[in-house]
């Protein structure tokens, strides 16, 4: 009996060790590769290596200026899994990340579903140190890339911004986020208690590729008098918004592009949601009709097919009928017989008509074959399609084919009826300044190679030729008629040579039902010096309230900027 005790207790001891020994045997030989998978995946895993993000500058001197940059900064997140008092580590955070005690509080509370909450960004050196000395389990720093715009709302409208996802919006940034942005890195690492990677270049599964860097086309001076002379054209007239653009004519490389209402992209969560349209580009987004502006295209359409020429004479009664509609000059003036230089110096909106006549091959009536022609015309200066710049959000613009009635046709001579923008403007003006080929309107000059190096990107461009040098020239020579004796008049300067066109253009109501009343877009595109021009420019000045026509609302902002670009430009006078 004895013996049976003894084997019992005996194996009451040795039972525990033999369950004992199976279980390490299952576990580190028959199933080892499980559970060290198992335990690997709990120690590591795997992270996304960010990017850099690319950068973009202005060149001056031969020197590169940031207007969007990268700024290191660090970021606070915690696990609330890891958070062993909630209120207490919401007590200790509040004051160093000056947040509310109860939000963080509320974060910090794990709740089953609440993994890796974002605490804080753009955390300086300072509070950095701050949250690391107070050693709150489950709270990480890491280090972020942030978007800088060192000269604020000066290019705000270019260059867009970076959202808090890490998105571009807006401007260059949205155009070309995918190439800024490159393609983040992975690496798979061991982490400690935290979830923070211990990581080694061995760890290190694929290298990121860091974003593209680019140059603008811009010219950080010219950018800010254009500035400067907008706001002050906006004040003066009581304006609602408004743009200018400047343009190399030859090359369509953008020298200067500001609008207003702006916006600073360091702080575009600001902008209240009543201000959200400060955040579109009006000159490449916004569509209005041109209205006179329009009519040196229409004319030089007429001169390149044997329509008319500089002397071609016509007899302006004050208006035209077609159909049922009639067809004024402005304030009804009626100039008699005048010519086709006349036309463009006065402004004739019946003269335009006229034209449209010529085209068809009847002086009398407007005829589908003068339609098709002017359509033509239209669609090979760019008319109803964007120019391609590189800048998100840019609209078409809105032409009206050849069914439409006579009557639209008539308006669209004048500039009335048609949909454009004043990149698409100033872009269509451009052959008329450099002689006649087409230019591609863009704001990249160079790309920045890894090592540094500079690359221009638009090499060996073909520009098609849409009219000859002699149709250029005879347009250009009507448009100075409109400064030296007709609408352009403030822009007058002793010396230079000055080509332009102002438009005074109604607003069309929002249910396409006729214009709005006592509501106009004044708008001024020019060139100089005429013999070889150095830029093109256009202004529009949105909804003036004190002046309402274009020669006083958008002519002197004009002439302010061309007189700083003949400095600037280092262009002698005539005869000097």
């Amino acid at each position: 009996m004895s013996n049976i005790r003894l084997y019992v207790l005996a194996g009451i001891f040795v039972l525990p060790m033999v369950i004992i020994f199976g279980r390490l045997v299952t576990v580190q030989v028959l199933k080892h590769n499980f559970y060290a998978d198992k335990a690997s995946a709990q120690q590591s895993r795997q992270f996304e290596i960010p990017a850099k993000r690319g950068e973009l500058y202005v060149e001056e001197n031969g020197e590169l200026y940031p207007v969007a940059l990268n700024n290191s900064l660090k970021y606070v997140y915690a696990d609330p899994q890891l958070i062993e008092d909630p209120k207490e580590a919401a007590a200790t955070l509040a004051p160093i990340l000056q947040s509310e005690e109860k939000d963080l509080e509320k974060k910090l509370t794990f709740t089953g579903k609440n993994r890796y909450v974002e605490l804080k960004q753009q955390v300086d050196q300072d509070v950095a140190k701050k949250v690391a000395e107070a050693k709150i389990r489950g709270v990480v720093l890491r280090d972020r890339d942030y978007r800088a715009y060192p000269e604020g709302a000066l290019f705000g409208h270019l260059t867009g911004y970076v959202n808090s996802d890490g998105r571009g919006q807006y401007g260059l940034e949205e155009y070309l986020n995918a190439d800024l942005s490159g393609r983040n890195g992975q690496l798979k690492a061991v982490t400690d208690s935290q979830g923070v990677p211990l990581s080694t270049q061995d760890n290190i599964i694929e290298e990121p590729r860091n974003g593209s860097s680019y140059v603008l086309t811009v010219d950080r001076y010219i950018q800010g008098v254009a500035e400067k002379a907008l706001k002050k054209a906006l004040v003066d007239n009581k304006a609602a918004s408004g743009s200018i653009i400047v343009m190399d004519p030859y090359t369509g490389a953008i020298k200067a592009m500001v609008n207003a209402p702006d916006y600073d992209p360091n702080n575009y969560a600001s902008v209240k949601p009543e201000d959200y349209g400060s955040f579109i580009n009006s000159a490449v987004s916004s569509q209005f009709e041109p209205g006179s502006g329009f009519k040196p295209l229409t004319m030089s359409i007429a001169i390149e097919n044997d329509k008319v020429e500089a002397n071609t004479s016509f007899n302006d009664s004050g208006e035209v009928v077609i159909g049922e509609y009639t067809i004024n000059n402005a304030d009804k003036k009626k100039f008699g017989q005048v010519d086709m230089s006349l036309v463009i110096k006065n402004s004739i909106n019946t003269g335009m008509v006229y034209i449209l006549k010529l085209m068809g091959g009847n002086p009398n009536e407007i005829t589908k074959a003068g339609k098709e022609m002017l359509y033509a015309g239209i669609q090979k200066f760019g008319f109803g399609q964007k120019t391609g710049v590189e800048l998100a959000g840019e609209a078409a613009g809105r032409v009206k084919d050849t069914k439409a009635a006579d009557i639209d046709y008539a308006n669209m001579t004048f500039g009335q009826g048609i949909a454009t923008t004043s990149l698409q403007m100033i872009s269509a003006l451009a052959p008329i300044a450099n002689g006649g080929t087409k230019v591609e309107p863009h704001v990249l000059a160079k790309k920045v190679l890894p090592n540094g190096d500079l690359e221009e990107i638009r090499k060996n461009i073909t520009q098609e030729r849409i009219m000859s040098e002699e149709t250029a020239d005879t347009v250009a020579n009507m448009m100075i008629g409109v400064v030296e004796g007709g609408s352009g008049y403030l822009t007058r300067m002793p010396g230079y040579k000055i080509a332009g066109k102002t438009g005074t253009a109604q607003v069309p109501k929002a249910n396409g039902q006729g214009y709005e009343e006592n509501k106009n877009i004044g708008s001024f595109i020019g060139f100089a010096p005429v013999n070889d021009p150095k830029f093109i420019m256009l202004v529009r000045v949105d909804y003036p309230q004190t002046n309402t026509y274009a020669e006083r609302s958008a002519v002197p902002a004009f002439a302010e900027v061309a007189k700083q670009l003949f400095s600037y430009y280092q262009v002698p006078p005539e005869g000097s």
